[in-house]
C-alpha cells in the first residue's frame, strides 16, 4: 500500500506534483481559441482567468465535448465565448494542500483536474489533475 510520504517520510504536498505556471485563458475567448489552445499545449483543460488574471472557473474539453452533444450545431458556436461553457466556481486546492486532501476534493466535485491558488489570492499558480496522482502511485509502486 502507499502512502502520502516521500522517501525521507515527509508529507508530499500538492506543490510536489502539481503542474506549475498553468496555461489559462480569459473568460471572453472564443470557444475556437480554447479548442486551439487546449489542443496546441496538449492539455485536457485549464484555468479561466478574468482580465486582471484572477480564477474565474475551468474548461475542459469535457466542456465542449457536452456542448457537442447538445442542441446547438456547430455553425451556431460563433458567438459564445469561453464563460458561456466553463465549470464555475473552479475547484481550487492551496499548493501546501496534502496529496490525500487533493484526492478528496477531486472524488467529492467529481472533477479531473484542481487549480492551485496563491494564498489569499486567486491567482492560478498551477494545476493537479488525476493523471498526476495516478503518477505518484506508480512511482510509488515501482519502488516497492
Amino acid at each position: 500500500m502507499t502512502s502520502d510520504l516521500d522517501q525521507s517520510g515527509l508529507q508530499l504536498s500538492v506543490s510536489s506534483l502539481m503542474a506549475r505556471d498553468p496555461v489559462t485563458i480569459q473568460a471572453d475567448s472564443s470557444l475556437s481559441q480554447v479548442a486551439e489552445t487546449l489542443a496546441d499545449h496538449d492539455v485536457s483543460g485549464m484555468p479561466v482567468v478574468d482580465r486582471g488574471g484572477a480564477l474565474v472557473g475551468v474548461v475542459s474539453q469535457t466542456d465542449i465535448v457536452r456542448l457537442r452533444a447538445g442542441s446547438i450545431p456547430t455553425s451556431g458556436w460563433h458567438g459564445l465565448l469561453v464563460r458561456d461553457v466553463m465549470t464555475h466556481p473552479a475547484i481550487t486546492v492551496p499548493a501546501s494542500a496534502s496529496l490525500k486532501e487533493a484526492a478528496g476534493l477531486m472524488t467529492e466535485h467529481h472533477v479531473h483536474r484542481l487549480v492551485v491558488v496563491a494564498e489569499p489570492a486567486s491567482i492560478p499558480i498551477g494545476v493537479i489533475s488525476e493523471s498526476d496522482l495516478i503518477r505518484e502511485v506508480a512511482a510509488l509502486s515501482a519502488e516497492d
